[in-house]
């Protein structure tokens, strides 16, 4: 069941955006105050073509990077403010009655199940004027020395963006949802000795979540240019990084990394170089036009990853699925892991060991000299980062589904979906068939929560995903994140 706040902003934005996805999505409550105008974020490079890691917050404002540290600007009302309205109800009930002939018996049931959910939001919409950038360009300058916080995401490479603008709650907001269970049954059986029994049950769930004023619902942002100076990428141009070279003395070193792309320099390194047929020349610059983002690309992709990880001792395999299933309940080691990972691959120099969890995987990927082993490393943070793609609702559901066999059927189903959807940036509805349903699509069947929390619109009768394009990402990233583990709960070939 997806969270009540979540149900709500994605409510909100179908009216706001209007499915053109310039919004990104708040995706707890205890981060609706986080993410204000001029705040900054950082983004990691993928480790795939196919979908783009989540914005994680530094706790930096552009004031703090730059001199003189005087307050920002006030963000001007771009629309608002705007009420908006969710009210839904729903009830399914049926029943049914059985009589033997043998017995003169008859059994007799009936199940109804209903929803509801309701939320009133006061909203506006914040923005950042082009001027407003052009006076703070021009009046303010980087602060020198750079602040620890720009070094670490420069050593690792990230890109930095600040938010622009924000959809922000005019007054308290209060959701609720409800999801309620009544079932009954009867069974008579005549004769000498009549037997008769009767049963009821009901279970009820309840979600109610209060955001105070003054919350973020969604944001959008742009890309922070720093060098020499510093700028804002209005336009989004994803070949262009943050940091750029200081001087002629480090160029070589800082060109290589304003042009590295990570996915690009592992498939020069390692056993599944070139496997979507993409050109990748010796600087490690792409030629995009060759790249086939489709179904087909995606898959050469995850099959190389399985590839190597099907190669695994089962005992290796074992002990790697007993920790990830551990990692996925605490996002912290998780991101730790993924990092110390991509820095390793990046470098070829030792990793730094990791406490926990995290610790015993990373233990598993290096030489005693601290280094990693390559051709293991590389297919395992490929998984991470399409883990840390995924919504904490996906991730917990991931966990539980390790310990049965239902990440087979999982991934055949979400592999149909993207197979069918295909082209992806077009809206379509893709028919399910009864072979992979397994009479488990409801809307509690951890399948359905999975495909939803994408942002995918699901239909219980007849089976039915109605695709969207802006869940490409998140769907592409739960068909790796599946497939990958059920390689890893394989017998070695």
């Amino acid at each position: 069941m997806t969270s009540a706040f979540e149900r709500a902003v994605k409510s909100v934005l179908k009216e706001v955006d209007h499915g053109r996805g310039d919004l990104i999505p708040v995706d707890c409550v205890r981060d609706s105050i986080r993410f204000k105008p001029y705040s900054l974020l950082s983004r990691k490079l993928s480790s795939s073509w196919f979908w783009k890691p989540r914005y994680t917050c530094v706790n930096l404002s552009i004031k703090d990077i730059l001199e003189p540290s005087a307050p920002e600007p006030e963000p001007e009302y771009h629309r608002g403010p705007v009420k908006f309205s969710d009210d839904v109800d729903g009830k399914i009930q049926g029943s049914v009655a059985v009589a033997s002939p043998m017995t003169e018996g008859r059994i007799s049931g009936g199940a109804a199940v209903s929803d509801s959910a309701s939320a009133s939001v006061s909203m506006c919409i914040l923005f950042v004027n082009s001027k407003t950038w052009d006076i703070m360009k021009s009046e303010r300058r980087l602060k020198q020395p750079e602040t620890t916080i720009l070094q670490q995401l420069r050593s690792r490479g990230d890109d930095v963006f600040v938010i622009t603008e924000v959809l922000q709650t005019k007054k308290e907001v209060k959701i609720t949802q409800t999801h309620s269970r009544e079932g009954s049954g009867k069974l008579t059986v005549p004769g000498a000795s009549c037997l008769q029994g009767e049963g009821k049950g009901h279970q009820s769930q309840k979600k109610m979540v209060t955001i105070p004023p003054g919350s973020i619902l969604a944001f959008q942002v742009a890309k922070l240019l720093i060098g020499s100076s510093w700028g804002i990428l209005l336009v989004p141009d994803e070949k262009q990084r943050t940091f750029e070279p200081y001087s002629v003395n480090k160029s070589v070193v800082d060109q290589k990394r304003h042009r590295f792309d990570l996915f690009a320099a592992l498939h020069r390194r390692y056993p599944f170089a070139r496997i979507t047929g993409r050109t990748v020349p010796a600087d490690g610059n792409p030629e995009e036009e060759e790249f086939r983002e489709d179904f087909q690309g995606l898959s050469a992709e995850v099959k190389a990853g399985c590839l190597e990880l099907g190669k695994l001792k089962m005992e290796l395999k074992q002990q790697l699925l007993v920790d990830i299933r551990r990692i996925l309940q605490d996002q912290t080691s998780l991101e730790a892991l993924e990092a110390s990972l991509g820095q390793g691959l990046c470098s070829g120099q030792k990793v730094e060991p990791l406490e926990g969890s995290a610790g015993c995987i990373l233990k598993c990927l290096v030489l005693d000299s601290g280094e990693l082993v390559m051709k293991l490393a590389a297919p395992i943070f490929y998984l991470l980062g399409a883990l840390n793609v995924l919504s904490e609702t996906q991730r917990q559901l991931l966990a539980k589904a390790l310990e049965t066999t239902a990440l087979s059927k999982q991934r055949e189903l979400v592999e149909h979906v993207l197979e069918q959807s295909t082209p992806w940036k077009e809206q379509r509805s893709v028919s399910l068939p009864s072979g992979l349903l397994e009479d488990s699509w409801v809307e509690e069947a951890p399948t359905w929560i999975l495909l939803e929390e994408c942002g995918l619109r699901l239909q219980v009768e007849p089976p039915q995903v109605h695709w969207e394009p802006t869940s490409q990402g998140p769907t592409c990233a739960l068909y790796a994140s599946l497939a990958l583990l059920s390689s890893l709960g394989q017998k070695p070939h």
